[in-house]
């Protein structure tokens, strides 16, 4: 067989599959076909002496240079696609847009006698056929948007939902952010738009179709926006308001934000970045309680001093739930979505996970 190119879509025709993404690794980290494994064909340093050579002699030399590197590690790239071969029986592999690297890379197997498939068009293709099919898809959704105030605890809820067998997007989960000016503290990892949109999809095309429950998020989730087929779905949803005490709220931040070493820098830093909206005054009294240690307080604060007042729901709730008692907010929640959507009837979980 060699090698056979394939289109993006038919990926989801293998069942005993892996794919293979042959770019960098600092190209992988960035973003990459969810599930795939990286078996760079060149490595980073590889890439930008290749790309140096490009620049500075021209397509011809870059070529020869690449050729070069790449004879030198047809055997391990080989040993490791064999391996690979061995568990998953379908080896389908990918780079940016489906030229050089892919077919050099596929061309090199064959000729050590290991059958392949490419996806044509790279991971661009790839992403170009996710955003058309997400609108396919979420022509069979229906989101339940869990909207609320900062602290709610939606978050909590949404993964509860989710871990016991519940049809849920988390999109701050996806977008690794918490969605505001503290969103990123104490999370290390950033999400490209391109990864974030494929996570949004392999979530999507997971659930397939029905009620989902969603996170009200504003448009924008740190660096990262919702695509917008999803956006528009989002707003003719049907919205439920979660509401908490106010010392539910607290501990529910607290516990979020103070959990992972080195997030007072970060708090320190996001505290100044709303210095504009809250003033010179309230601005003094937040850093002087933060650099205190009194981080209840300042928590207290901002709830009522700054989020409460710029809080805003994107659409008109049907039910409010109160969830200081989270286990108590699902079980309401599963009972809302079993007599909205199956006629009353508990759903069995493993049906809920389709």
């Amino acid at each position: 067989m060699g090698y056979v190119d394939i289109r993006p879509e038919q990926i989801y025709e293998f069942e005993e599959k892996v794919i293979v993404d042959v770019r960098s690794p600092q190209e992988f980290e960035e973003f990459h076909i969810p599930g795939a494994v990286n078996v760079p064909l060149f490595e980073d340093e590889e890439k930008r002496q290749i790309g140096d050579v490009y620049r500075t002699k021209g397509e011809g030399e870059a070529r020869k240079v690449g050729e070069r590197i790449a004879l030198r590690k047809i055997k391990d790239l080989a040993d490791k696609v064999r391996k690979l071969k061995e568990k998953h029986r379908n080896v389908i592999v990918y780079c940016w847009r489906g030229g050089m690297r892919s077919k050099g890379f596929c061309e090199a197997m064959a000729s050590m006698g290991i059958d392949t498939f490419r996806i044509a068009g790279g991971y661009r293709a790839y992403r170009q056929f996710i955003l058309r099919d997400m609108v396919r898809i979420l022509e069979n959704v229906e989101f339940i948007v869990l909207t609320g105030k900062t602290g709610v605890g939606k978050t909590k809820i949404l993964r509860l939902l989710k871990g016991r067998g519940n049809p849920v997007i988390d999109l701050e989960d996806l977008a690794m952010d918490r969605g505001s000016v503290f969103g990123s503290v104490g999370l290390r990892r950033k999400v490209s738009q391109k990864m974030f949109d494929s996570l949004i999809y392999e979530d999507l095309r997971r659930i397939g179709e029905g009620p989902v429950f969603i996170e009200d998020e504003s448009r924008w989730i740190g660096n990262v926006h919702i695509p917008e087929p999803l956006w528009e779905k989002k707003g003719k949803g049907i919205y439920v308001e979660i509401t908490a005490s106010l010392e539910t709220r607290i501990r529910n931040i607290l516990e979020d934000y103070t959990s992972t070493e080195g997030w007072e820098k970060e708090a320190r830093e996001a505290i100044h970045r709303i210095r504009k909206y809250l003033g010179p005054q309230k601005f003094s009294y937040v850093l002087e309680r933060f650099d205190r240690g009194d981080y209840r307080e300042v928590v207290r604060f901002l709830i009522e001093e700054h989020y409460d007042r710029r809080y805003k729901t994107f659409g008109e709730p049907v039910l409010t739930l109160s969830c200081d008692d989270p286990k108590r907010c699902v079980e309401e929640l599963e009972r809302f979505l079993a007599e909205r959507f199956y006629e009353g009837k508990v759903q069995d979980s493993s049906l809920r996970r389709r």
